[in-house]
Parts: structure tokens; C-alpha cells; sequence
């Protein structure tokens, strides 16, 4: 670094978020309509920083013991979990003080690559999450085949997670996969509870992937420059989110024999999944 590294701390916890290119999460959609939430402003960010490093310092007592239903396990045990440090930002990327690797981009391309990795890294593991959830509670005449599916994607971008994570720590900073930081700063809406049919999930899926797409590939123009590594394993991730995104929606794709509207998995309603088109018609022939 051009600058002594320790310099980098302050601000890297604040730029870790405000130069992601989709940062915090804006009103969630509908859980089978597209995410349509557009990018915050850089105000709306920092309110949204300061909002919550003032909520999460200390957690409400309430919160502990609200929920009669799980106050049984929760007070099972009398040990309490501690911190010796403050639990900080969400999220927090500590620079390391150790010799690192500089890729001589500076303290502004440093902010950029890490906003980038840890956006993309928040949303992997957001994903993962969704993908176990649906995967455990599939319902419907596609059970089998989307429980193996979701499997084989919550592994995909389990290892995806991982070498975003492990990037990070190349890069000199802390990666940040805490819950708390999943959900004050993912872009991608909670997937409902309980369970979840057939349609639902395709649905879902299909704009969760397309929204995560869209911001890795942002992730990938802002680091293009100042960091052509992380760039590239940034397009790893691309091509893996946009194959994952395809076999979602190819079980709702119309064809010019069959529409294909996905009303038998539906109680024999069309699935509303936006930008799907009716088929195109063959050219005319002279």
C-alpha cells in the first residue's frame, strides 16, 4: 500500500458497504415476483450504517426471551457467549497489519475490491441459505427432482462462497459471513417460511439468480481495473449464478408446442414470472 496500512481500517469498514454496487436491502418483492428494488442512495446507505451499529451494539433484552415457544431450549443452557472485542459495523472488514501482497490499486481501489467481495460473498451465502430452506421443504409433483437440484446448488455456491471469502484474506482483509451482516446488507429477499411448492420455488429461484447475476456482474466492471484477479474469479461466479439461473427457469420455458405456463404445478394458474413471453411465431414462409 502507497499508505500505511493500519490508515485503511477506518475507512475500509465504512466503504466495505457504501461502494458495493447493490448494497442494502430496499423493500422486499413478493416471494414469486421479481425483485424490482432499485440501488439506495450514498445518503440511504450511511443512515442505514449508522442505524444499525446504533441497534446492534446492545441487544434488547426483550429479544432474548419473546418467543414462549423456544424458551425452553434458549434458557437450556446458563452459559453466556461473550466478545472480548466490540461486535462492530456490519459489515466489518479488519486490514490486516501483516506484509501483504500490494496489487497497486491504492486506497480507493482497495475500498472498491472489497466492497465487491464482500457484497458478492453476503449474497452467496444469502443464497445458500435459501437454497437449504427450499431444499428441505419442497412440495409438489417436482419434489424429487428440485430437492436434488437445490442440493447440487447449495454446494455450488458453498465452494463459490469460499473462494470469495478466500479472496478477501489474499487481498489483506477480514472476510465478514457473520448472520447479522446477511441480513442487514443482502440485497436478496427472505424466502417464505413453511412449506414451499413446486411453482413457488421455480419462481423464486428464477429472480433471486437474476438479481445476484446482475450484481456480481456490476462487481466485475468495478473491479475489472483495480484488481483484474478478483475480476476474474468474480466471472466464475457469474457463469456459475447465470447456469444455476437458467436451470430454474427452463422448467417454466414456453416453446412454440407448448406454453408451458407451469398451471399444473399451480392449482391450474399460470405461474406469474415476469418476462416470461409468449413464444415467437415461425417466420411466415413467402
Amino acid at each position: 500500500m502507497t499508505r500505511p496500512i493500519h490508515a485503511l481500517t477506518a475507512t475500509l469498514l465504512l466503504a466495505s458497504t457504501a461502494l458495493s454496487p447493490a448494497l442494502a436491502r430496499e423493500a422486499a418483492p413478493a416471494a414469486s415476483g421479481p425483485a424490482k428494488a432499485a440501488a439506495p442512495s450514498a445518503t440511504q446507505i450511511f443512515a442505514r450504517m449508522q442505524v444499525a451499529q446504533e441497534t446492534t451494539a446492545t441487544p434488547p433484552v426483550a429479544s432474548q426471551s419473546s418467543d414462549a415457544k423456544t424458551d425452553g431450549v434458549r434458557q437450556s443452557s446458563q452459559t453466556q457467549v461473550t466478545s472480548r472485542q466490540p461486535v462492530g459495523a456490519f459489515p466489518t472488514n479488519e486490514v490486516s497489519r501483516q506484509p501483504v501482497i500490494d496489487f497497486g490499486a491504492g486506497e480507493d481501489g482497495m475500498r472498491k475490491d472489497v466492497a465487491a467481495l464482500q457484497q458478492t460473498l453476503t449474497e452467496l451465502q444469502q443464497l445458500q441459505l435459501q437454497t437449504k430452506q427450499a431444499h428441505w421443504n419442497a412440495s409438489g409433483t417436482l419434489y424429487y427432482p428440485l430437492h436434488l437440484l437445490l442440493q447440487e446448488h447449495y454446494e455450488g455456491l458453498s465452494k463459490y462462497a469460499d473462494t470469495i471469502a478466500e479472496r478477501l484474506l489474499a487481498v489483506g482483509v477480514s472476510a465478514d459471513g457473520r448472520a447479522n451482516t446477511i441480513v442487514k446488507t443482502s440485497g436478496v429477499p427472505e424466502i417464505p417460511g413453511g412449506f414451499l411448492d413446486d411453482a413457488q420455488i421455480l419462481a423464486w429461484f428464477t429472480n433471486a439468480y437474476k438479481r445476484v447475476g446482475e450484481e456480481v456482474h456490476a462487481a466485475i466492471k468495478t473491479t475489472e481495473d483495480v484488481d483484474p484477479t478478483t475480476s476474474n474469479l468474480l466471472q466464475e461466479v457469474e457463469h456459475g449464478i447465470a447456469k444455476y439461473q437458467w436451470q430454474m427457469r427452463a422448467q417454466l420455458q414456453r416453446t412454440h408446442t407448448d406454453p408451458n405456463t407451469g398451471w399444473d404445478l399451480n392449482d391450474n394458474k399460470p405461474v406469474d414470472l415476469q418476462g416470461q413471453r409468449a413464444p415467437a411465431q415461425a417466420p411466415s414462409k413467402p
